[in-house]
């Protein structure tokens, strides 16, 4: 099989050429993802390539050719190039000395069919040449990307046991090119039994991986597999609502908006405080994804479909209007109405699109009036705010200094 390099702009752009014209002829490939999705018709983000030189060679090559590059993974294989700001990683053949389920201690070789012997997937142990010329050193690769069958190299056991983060990859995958065809009997079972191995990749390795599965289109049919096979329960033992998520993904469909991996992972939640800390805690998410997840699990505020708009803005002026978005849309997937559903899209679009007023007090204001500073100063604010936002956000600065006497200061 041949891919046509004049039908895909990454075989030919400019950085791509500039590395295959560094390194000696027919030494450097094309591997994995960009070969894979190349041969589906799918999108190609990243373009990787394989090299028979080991990385002190690649280096020496590199700099020879005046292309910047950096040891990102060097111990491992991987040179990253960066031509015009873009990055390539370039890793050399390799194959496996010893594993331990996590980190991989290897030496290098020159023959192909050995690297693809080490790759997860058949279907990610593809190479293609300059010319586009596809070479399938496992022999099922083509066939498997034929049918769409997604199955490890070699004996799954093994694979799995190498790296058990291939069992999240094994159904990432899954999530985002799968259809509805049957799921490779020996490879589900390596997932299966070995999933306790989950446990010992880094928490930050997990939640990339989850995260990455839950921004497919539809990941539900991957995550019902995960869940009756018991990994999902490995993994995420405070959210395996699969029922939740896939309310979503028809919401998503229905309303038009981006698959969203966190809104997806409060619908298989329950929206309890304690389990949500202890979740975002354990995957070590970020600032921002942990401030979204517990603000949505710990909001008290009364939300509901007749509210009036003075109580709807209030609410999401105090809540937060991505708080508030979040519970909305859930609510409207959770809806078995349609009419009630879109009601609380009413609620979601009206916290997206609002841009809530500033509060026109401050504590230089209160100071002025002769409010001491302290705890008095911090009450009286509150106040006046909370008077401000009963009023639908109209009264103004003159009105509200004035109400000061009235609160006895």
């Amino acid at each position: 099989m041949t891919l046509n390099p004049t039908q895909f702009p990454w075989m030919r752009d400019t950085a791509v050429t500039a590395l295959f014209d560094a390194l000696p002829k027919d030494s450097l490939r094309f591997v994995g993802g960009c070969v894979r999705n190349a041969l589906w018709g799918e999108p190609v983000a990243d373009t990787d390539l394989a090299c028979q030189l080991e990385p002190k060679a690649v280096v020496a090559a590199l700099n020879a050719a005046g292309i910047r590059n950096i040891p990102t993974g060097i111990e491992h294989g991987t040179v990253t190039a960066v031509i015009d700001g873009q990055p390539y990683e370039v890793t050399s053949l390799r194959r496996d000395v010893e594993t331990d389920g996590r980190r991989a201690t290897v030496s290098y070789t020159t023959d192909w069919a050995e690297d693809a012997q080490r790759r997860d997937l058949t279907i990610n142990a593809l190479y293609a040449d300059w010319d586009g010329v596809v070479f399938d050193p496992t022999g099922q690769g083509l066939d498997d990307i034929a049918s769409r069958k997604f199955r490890f190299v070699g004996d799954a056991e093994q694979r799995v046991q190498e790296d058990y983060l291939r069992i999240l990859r094994f159904f990432r995958f899954l999530a985002w090119y799968g259809g509805q065809e049957k799921v490779d009997a020996a490879s589900l079972k390596a997932c299966r039994e070995h999933q306790a191995g989950l446990r010992k990749l880094s928490s930050e390795r997990v939640w990339m991986e989850v995260k990455k599965l839950l921004s497919a289109p539809n990941p539900r049919r991957a995550c019902y597999i995960m869940l009756t096979n018991g990994v999902l329960e490995t993994i995420l033992p405070e959210a395996n609502n699969v029922d939740g998520l896939e309310a979503v993904v028809k919401l998503e469909a229905r309303e038009g908006f981006n698959p969203d991996p966190l809104l997806r992972l409060m619908a298989m939640s329950p929206r309890e405080p304690l389990q949500m800390a202890l979740l975002t805690k354990r995957l070590k998410m970020s600032k921002t994804e942990t401030s979204r997840l517990r603000g949505w699990a710990d909001d008290d505020a009364q939300l509901a479909t007749d509210m009036p708009e003075r109580e709807r803005l209030a609410a999401i002026y105090r809540s937060g209007k991505q708080v508030i978005l979040d519970r909305a849309r859930l609510r409207a997937a959770g809806e078995t109405d349609p009419i009630q559903s879109s009601r609380w899209m009413v609620l979601a679009d009206l916290a997206m699109g609002w841009q809530p007023p500033v509060f026109p007090i401050s504590g230089k204001d209160l100071a002025e009036t002769g409010v001491p500073k302290g705890p008095a100063m911090g009450k009286a604010l509150k106040a006046l705010e909370a008077l401000w936002v009963r009023s639908g956000f109209s009264t103004e600065k003159p009105q509200l200094l004035a109400a000061l006497k009235f609160m006895g200061y």
